[in-house]
Order: structure tokens, then C-alpha cells, then sequence
């Protein structure tokens, strides 16, 4: 469960500028020529190198275990690559960080009787790695209505501070209930732990702690069937919220080796040799399309399930399905993504689709990718530009909304034509 107060974004710090390939002895940089054991130091946050990209091999990817959060936190790690072939590879990975947090304060709202924490301060932070905030200056009498002003600074788990940061804190009477924003919908099988909380975001106006109750006496764990789940938020000053949402208990959980394993066998059908990747994901595209029929609603709790279910038992799915079924394909074909959701609170519904790379991870072309089947030929979702996205949004209003500023932007030249909508560029 994730408890955001104000709205205050964190995003992890991107240090792909720093990154350096470098032998074990500190020797040149590499990238030509093929061996069985790499070294790698890079800044905390950088981007993890495509093990395509180290081995030269293109079937090439970490083991399914890897713990890819690794770079971003400094130490030395080992990660195992394997090819298609089988061929093993080994890269130690040396994580370093040497830059302080960046970070923005924020007004604080605190409801009267109550202290704020450094915490609360912080309205965007770039770390990649854990980090305290504290108080440089005593703070003053907060037992009264008004404004009054803080210093605090941030910490990263390496040792690097940040200067002093100044913020308001204004003491309130507080008379608003926390604001459930997202209660996704959960999935569980039978024996396995549930994870009640997953998911959940609870907003609230005034700092402090929101404390979560669940009610889950409409479960039955040993039953398969969809249950309700009732969620309690209440803030510092007592104003209480409530949402609720559906379990849906299944027999079974998807294995994730036999997804992956019979999701390769379509990939063997699909795939020849010498195809690029631009080829790959147009294949992709064709294969999904061809074999998935739409419907307006699914379960949206657990992706890997989605994909599963949609692509060798139901054979059909609404935007999010198609979303999970392309997933899985470009994590088994090594493809470089970011998930896009629309922006909520334009539309009565959402929208799931991916950003791809048609290009190699040191100079990326990227691309919207969407495999759902649309109502309308204006468009096929195949590899898009910016361009055409705004375009599209002309003809269906705010569709493919999304805040882009978290995401690259596209490349400008346009590889799919779509001539109906050249009359919206």
C-alpha cells in the first residue's frame, strides 16, 4: 500500500549519462568482441545495460531471477546472462553512487495538535537509492493556527546530502478524509498468501499518518469465486474514507515457467532468423491480433495472469489483456518497454498500452505500441509516433492521454502510415 500525501511524485534518478563500460582492470571501454565475463560500473539509477547489447548475441537475457533493482543501490553484483543457444555468460556489476538526492520542497499542511516529519517536506526527490530526511534547525512551537517555517535536508544511504532545504508548514483544522486514488482489483489461488494492500493509494490533504484497515469477512480463502473487500482510511485527525473492491480466487496460480515456456513456442512459430526488432514486434502485433477477440471488461489484478489466460484459455480480453499478452512477448524477446496507462479522470475507462525500442539501448527509437483491437480503422496501434497519438486523440478526445514527461519521446519518423489521420497532424 502506498500512502501519498499531497500528490508528491518520487521518481528514481536516471544517470544513463554516467554509465561507463569498463574492463575489470579499469582498462578501455568494450563493447566489441564476445566473452563469457564482462565488468560494468555505473551509477546508481542508470538504466540496466541490454544483454543483448554486452554479449553481442541477440537471444541473449538475464536469468528470470535476476534481481534487476540491484543497480540502484552501490555494491558489486553477479548476474547470469543466457543466450538461446544455452551459452552462459556472467556480468559483475559495480554500482557506485556518487551523486547527492535532488530534491524540491513542498508547502506542508499539518492538522493542528500534530508535528510533521522531514518526510513530508519533500515534493520531488531523484534517488535511486534509500534515503532519510531530517531537520537541520529546532523546530518551532506548532501548537497554534498559522504559517511557520522549516529547514530540513536529505540524506542517500551512501553518505550524500543534500544543502539546506527551506518549506512552509501551515498548522490546519483538518475536516477532510483521506481520497482512495487507485483500489485495484486482486487475485489470489488457493493456499497462496494475499496481498490485501498491493496496489492501494490512499492521498490525503494534511500530513500524518493514514491508517488502513481491511475487512475481509466476505472471503473465503478455500472457495474459488470473486469476494468483496472493504478498505477504512482514517488521517490524523479522525475524518474516515472507504472504498471497496473484488478478490478473485482462482484453483490454481499461473506457473510462470510454463507461461514463459509456451509463450517461446509461439515466438519459435513466429520468429525467423535475421528478423530486426521493428520485424519481431510486427509479428507480435499480427499474431495477437489475429488470435485475441475483444471484450469490454477483465480482471485486471495480476498482468501475468491476464496474459496467460487470454492467450491459451480464453482466447479474448479487454485493452489490459491485450497490454499483458504483448508483456510477456517482448520480455521473452528482450525488447525495451515502458507501460503507459491513460491519465485517469479524463474518460470513464482506462487505456493500457507500451512504448517500445525499434532501436539499440545507446541510441533508442521508441515507439507506441498497441495490439487492442480498436472500434475505428483511423488507426492500427502498431509502432506510433507522438505525433499520430495526438492526432488520434482529435478523432477519439483524450484516449491516448498520459502524462509524457514521465516517458521518452517517440522518434519523429513515422514507420506506419495511418492517412486517415493526416488530416489531424
Amino acid at each position: 500500500m502506498e500512502n501519498r500525501n499531497n500528490k508528491r511524485p518520487i521518481v528514481p534518478r536516471l544517470a544513463a549519462a554516467a554509465l561507463s563500460l569498463c574492463l575489470a582492470a579499469g582498462s578501455a571501454a568494450f563493447l566489441s568482441g564476445c566473452t563469457t565475463r564482462y565488468t560494468l560500473t555505473v551509477e546508481a539509477g542508470a538504466p540496466l545495460p541490454n544483454a543483448a547489447v554486452l554479449t553481442c548475441v541477440d537471444t541473449s537475457r538475464y536469468v528470470d531471477d535476476v534481481d534487476k533493482n540491484c543497480i540502484n543501490h552501490p555494491g558489486t553484483y553477479y548476474l547470469p546472462i543466457v543466450d538461446g543457444s544455452g551459452q552462459r555468460y556472467e556480468l559483475k556489476l559495480i554500482v557506485r553512487d556518487t551523486k547527492k538526492p535532488v530534491v524540491t520542497s513542498r508547502h506542508v499542511y499539518c492538522p493542528i495538535g500534530t508535528v510533521p516529519e522531514a518526510a513530508d517536506c519533500i515534493g520531488t526527490i531523484e534517488e535511486a537509492d534509500t534515503y532519510e530526511a531530517y531537520f537541520t534547525e529546532e523546530l518551532p512551537d506548532m501548537s497554534a493556527l498559522g504559517d511557520y517555517d522549516v529547514v530540513f535536508r536529505v540524506k542517500d544511504g551512501t553518505g550524500n546530502t543534500t544543502k539546506d532545504l527551506r518549506s512552509i508548514v501551515s498548522v490546519v483544522v483538518d475536516t477532510e478524509a483521506p481520497v482512495f486514488v487507485t483500489v485495484p482489483e486482486l487475485s489470489a489461488s488457493l493456499g497462496e498468501a494475499i496481498a490485501y494492500r498491493q496496489g492501494l493509494v490512499v492521498e490525503d490533504n494534511c500530513c500524518g499518518q493514514v491508517n488502513i484497515t481491511v475487512d475481509t469477512s466476505g472471503v473465503n480463502v478455500d472457495l474459488v469465486g470473486d469476494y468483496p473487500v472493504f478498505y477504512t482510511a482514517s488521517d490524523a485527525s479522525g475524518n474516515v474514507s472507504h472504498a471497496e473492491t473484488i478478490l478473485h480466487m482462482y484453483s490454481t496460480a499461473v506457473d510462470e515457467e510454463e507461461l514463459n515456456s509456451r509463450v517461446d513456442g509461439i515466438i519459435a512459430q513466429i520468429i525467423t532468423p535475421g528478423m530486426n526488432t521493428e520485424a519481431k514486434l510486427r509479428a507480435v502485433y499480427s499474431y495477437i491480433r489475429k488470435n485475441i477477440a475483444y471484450v469490454s471488461s477483465s480482471d485486471k489484478s495480476d498482468w501475468m495472469r491476464a496474459a496467460y489466460d487470454t492467450l491459451f484459455v480464453t482466447g479474448s480480453g479487454d485493452c489490459f489483456d491485450f497490454f499483458a499478452a504483448a508483456k510477456i512477448f517482448l520480455i521473452r524477446l528482450g525488447i525495451d518497454f515502458h507501460e503507459i496507462q491513460r491519465s485517469p479522470g479524463l474518460t470513464e475507462d482506462t487505456h493500457y498500452w507500451l512504448l517500445v525500442n525499434v532501436g539499440p539501448s545507446d541510441a533508442p527509437r521508441w515507439y507506441h505500441y498497441d495490439c487492442t483491437r480498436l472500434r475505428d480503422d483511423y488507426i492500427p496501434g502498431c509502432l506510433l509516433t507522438d505525433k499520430q497519438l495526438r492526432a488520434y486523440n482529435k478523432v477519439r478526445p483524450n484516449f491516448y492521454a498520459y502524462d509524457s514527461s514521465k516517458y521518452p519521446a517517440s522518434s519523429t519518423t513515422i514507420i506506419t502510415k495511418t492517412p486517415k489521420l493526416e488530416a489531424f497532424y
